[in-house]
């Protein structure tokens, strides 16, 4: 077991980073125990306190602990082991009178990019923010990342949550290495280990608090009895559509928190992702099949939608949260929530462009009033289309109990070019509950691409065209010159065409282009697009290129003190570039060059420029050598021999 350890200025921190098969297993109450309580001395001196029914709890978690099992052997009594518990929570909770409900306000994205998943729907910004999966609750802030069989409610329960921390802190203290064993104080050293304000330099801070607790074999804590074990916690019975009726449920509202409530202290800020997490709206807790449920009313946040988030129990909620837009609820005790027919639940997953005016929408929904599919309405600005529920969604069902299996939708539909915000709206069935917001995405709509080339011109190994084009609702679009249908260059619009606008109305100033796609000799199909699209052009264009295999010339082989000298010329039709050779001497071939200057050859041949010259020296032995040298063919055409001498 470790420590989520956070920022170091924070008193409130959350024990149980990962599983313990030891330490996430609440002690067995042991039945018939009869040692007495450990005492509280009546005129406490400390100028400590501490709520009434917490202390209660800790003292008979304290007493059963040391009285029976495995840890009433190893020399721990039951005034120490309250003590011990009571020391963490003063750095956890927050003193005077430490909180039963203290909710962690720490775990935020300078900890870990994973925290974003405990806001809902994985949003840190925007208008749900407060409806916030704390995963530290209570005295000992029991982090759900540590395996512990313990919802929010068990946690803030000072009695479920004292069997937690005496289990843990008898088994660390009757435990501890023989390194820690020299002394009591090394001992409670390493029992509060795990709690990050007493681990490390913290524990002698931890140890005088103690000391400070515990006079002459009693608890030296005054009592607070405005706290009780509950911490301002309410105990509900719930309905809630999908996992069923008269449920044990508690509400947990921070406005109601007893003890001290330093941790409710501190406003989110979006843009400091170092400091304080959101503090929770009120919200609803229950167990059912496995997993732990947190639901927000919308009476409670004022938002536009209910929101439920849900995992099972014992797993770290930053890997394995469920959020849904709905709060199907009703409070039975007080008739608050949805107590009539449900409202739909469901989620927008995804909005993107499918094609020139198109999108494609996916996500998820269902009314649990009903088991065939659900209509849907879908927004594009200020008009609007119906389509349904169609698809399987077996990932939904697998983890919201009452998902029918075809709660999945699919569907690409029209839009007009441009930023479009795409919503999506479940519609209610069999009343009286609402049509549900499942989301909106912006997307940016491309429409028809238009294009037209107004001239080409043609030259060794490139074609330069010219003209204009247009993608309707994407004012950055770039050109994509085409030949024989592969993309062969990429320019920018930087012409204004005033001609074109008086045309088309969908289009920009500044919509015509120059650029240059590469290509080799032989008749070419020479077109334009937008960005990846191909364009509807008025017309492509049919451009032939000059083509065909090397030619060049030997001019002179010598032999000299290096090897051969070995001098010419070589030029390829298809391409105004440098063309390589290859120099062959009594068969060993040596790859180079022809990028010398040759004026002379540039002269000759207008349009390649006036680097084709070779002048390459090649090693060679003996008396006699044969040399032979072949232009490498670009393009259209074959290797040529240039010529061969022998030296």
């Amino acid at each position: 077991m470790s420590v989520f350890a956070l920022r170091s200025k924070s008193p409130f921190r959350r024990i149980g980073r990962r599983r313990s098969a030891i330490f996430g297993v609440l002690l067995v109450l042991a039945v018939g125990a009869t040692a007495c309580l450990p005492g509280v001395v009546d005129v406490p001196t400390s100028g400590q306190s501490y709520g009434k029914g917490p202390l209660d709890a800790i003292r008979d978690a304290a007493d059963r602990t040391t009285s029976t099992g495995p840890y009433s052997q190893c020399g721990l009594t039951s005034v120490e082991l309250a003590v011990m518990m009571m020391v963490p929570t003063y750095f956890e909770a927050g003193g005077p009178v430490p909180s039963p409900m203290a909710l962690s306000r720490w775990d935020n994205m300078s900890v870990s990019a994973s925290n974003a998943t405990l806001f809902a729907f994985g949003q840190t910004t925007g208008p749900y923010v407060n409806a916030f999966f704390s995963p530290g609750i209570g005295l000992w802030q029991f982090d759900s990342a540590g395996g512990w069989d313990l919802t929010a409610a068990d946690a803030i329960d000072a009695v479920t949550s004292s069997n937690a921390a005496a289990s843990t802190i008898a088994y660390r203290f009757c435990n501890a290495p023989d390194s820690r064993r020299g002394t009591p104080e090394l001992r409670r050293s390493y029992a509060w280990g795990p709690w990050f304000g007493c681990s490390a330099g913290a524990s002698s801070v931890c140890e005088s608090r103690y000391q400070q607790l515990v006079t002459e074999g009693k608890i030296n804590s005054g009592q607070d009895a405005t706290v009780d074990r509950s911490g301002g916690m309410s105990s509900r019975t719930c309905t809630v559509a999908g996992l069923g009726t008269n449920l044990p449920c508690w509400y947990v509202n921070p406005a109601n928190a007893q003890g001290s409530r330093g941790w409710t202290s501190g406003t989110y800020d979006p843009t400091r992702p170092n400091y304080v997490t959101p503090l929770p709206k009120p919200f609803y807790v229950l167990r059912a099949n496995g997993r732990e449920y947190r639901i927000w009313l919308a009476a409670d946040t004022g938002y536009d939608i209910g929101i439920t988030a849900s995992k099972p129990v014992t797993t770290n909620a930053r890997t394995s949260l469920v959020w849904e837009r709905s709060a199907a609820l009703c409070d039975l005790t007080t008739m608050r929530g949805v107590c009539g027919a449900t409202s739909p639940v469901g989620f927008l997953d995804s909005v993107e462009e499918s094609g020139s005016n198109r999108v494609r929408v996916r996500g998820w929904a269902f009314d649990r009033d009903t088991q065939t599919p659900l209509a849907l309405s879908v927004s594009v600005g200020s008009a609007a289309q119906n389509i349904t529920t169609q698809i399987s969604r077996a990932d939904v069902a697998a983890v919201i109990p009452g998902a029918p299996g075809n709660s999945g939708f699919d569907v690409t539909i029209n839009a007009t070019p441009g930023t479009q915000n795409i919503c999506v709206t479940a519609l209610d069935v069999g009343g009286p509950g609402v049509n549900t917001n499942l989301g909106c995405r912006s997307v940016l709509v491309s429409g028809v691409p238009l294009a037209f080339i107004d001239g080409t011109q043609i030259r060794p190994g490139a074609i330069d065209v010219w003209g204009w084009g247009f993608l309707p609702g994407d004012a950055s679009a770039s050109i994509a010159l085409y030949v024989d249908g592969q993309v062969a260059g990429r320019v920018s619009r930087t012409v204004a065409r005033p001609d074109v606008l008086a045309v088309f109305s969908g289009a920009e100033l500044v919509t015509g282009f120059s650029g240059t796609a590469t290509s080799y000799g032989g008749s070419h199909t020479v077109c334009v697009g937008l960005n990846a699209l191909p364009a509807m052009t008025v017309g492509c264009r049919q451009v032939t290129l000059s083509g065909g295999s090397p030619t060049g010339f030997l001019d002179s082989v010598t032999r000299t003190s290096g090897g051969i000298a070995v001098n010419g010329w070589a030029i390829d039709p298809d391409t105004a570039a440098s063309v390589d050779i290859h120099v062959y001497v009594n068969g060993v071939n040596t790859l180079a060059s022809a990028s010398g200057s040759r004026p002379d050859v540039g002269a000759a041949m207008p349009g390649y420029g006036n680097n084709h010259g070779f002048a390459v020296t090649v090693p060679a032995r003996g008396n006699s050598s044969d040399v032979c040298v072949y232009g490498i063919n670009v393009g259209v055409g074959v290797h040529v021999l240039l010529g061969c001498r022998k030296v």
